[in-house]
């Protein structure tokens, strides 16, 4: 009973030694990861939706760590410059960095809004989450089935696309019209897909069906 005890004893021990290890490898990891999620702060900055609540009040928090993160950025004409795009109708309408960043370039701002556009690339350059990969990997077992094993790789990534993002898909109008008439009109198929006049046995010469 006493050998049985004591095995039992060092078997708690080790499980309980184990189990810390694990514990703080855990903890290390964790920390290793998330180390540098104060680089996400410029992010918070530019969402257009809160453009005009900044316009009262800056994000003072978000900004600081922006600054202390992206050291090369000058604070005072940055802080210029997020008030002029807080406060500017045209910039409150985009939808994102990416549409900011587009604006800028295309009106040729890089330079009037210089210290807001080294953070701008950098944001649209950060790599996507862990979510947004395993939803691929999730959407591409629904797409690529045992029949559609044959199909080549731009087809699959449209299809992928078109899964992931059809949320947006829907709020575009008339997208199903446009692409079936893009898909008509690429190639001749022996199918017609587009509204013909037709003669036959079973309809007249100014009926429009399909032929």
């Amino acid at each position: 009973m006493k050998l049985q005890e004591k095995r039992k004893r060092e078997n708690i021990h080790i499980n309980s030694t184990a189990t810390r290890e694990i514990c703080d490898v855990i903890t290390n990891q964790v920390k290793e990861r998330f180390c540098f999620i104060s680089h996400y702060s410029a992010v918070s900055l530019l969402e257009a939706p809160k453009f005009q609540e900044y316009e009262k009040k800056l994000p003072t928090q978000n900004f600081d760590q922006t600054t202390d993160v992206y050291f090369m950025l000058q604070k005072d004409r940055l802080k210029t410059e997020l008030g002029v795009i807080y406060r500017r109708s045209d910039f409150r309408n985009m939808t994102g960095a990416i549409s900011l960043l587009q604006f800028i370039i295309e009106n040729n701002l890089q330079t009037t809004f210089s210290e807001t556009y080294k953070p701008l690339l950098i944001i649209v350059t950060i790599p996507m989450t862990t979510d947004e990969a395993e939803s691929c990997f999730s959407t591409l077992k629904r797409v690529k089935t045992f029949l559609r094993s044959t199909m080549s790789e731009d087809r699959l990534s449209a299809l992928a696309m078109l899964s992931i993002e059809k949320r947006m898909i829907n709020d575009i109008p008339k997208f199903n019209e446009n692409v079936i008439d893009l898909f008509a009109l690429k190639k001749d198929r022996r199918v017609d897909l587009i509204y013909k006049s037709c003669t036959s046995l079973f309809c007249n010469k100014s009926s429009k069906i399909y032929c």
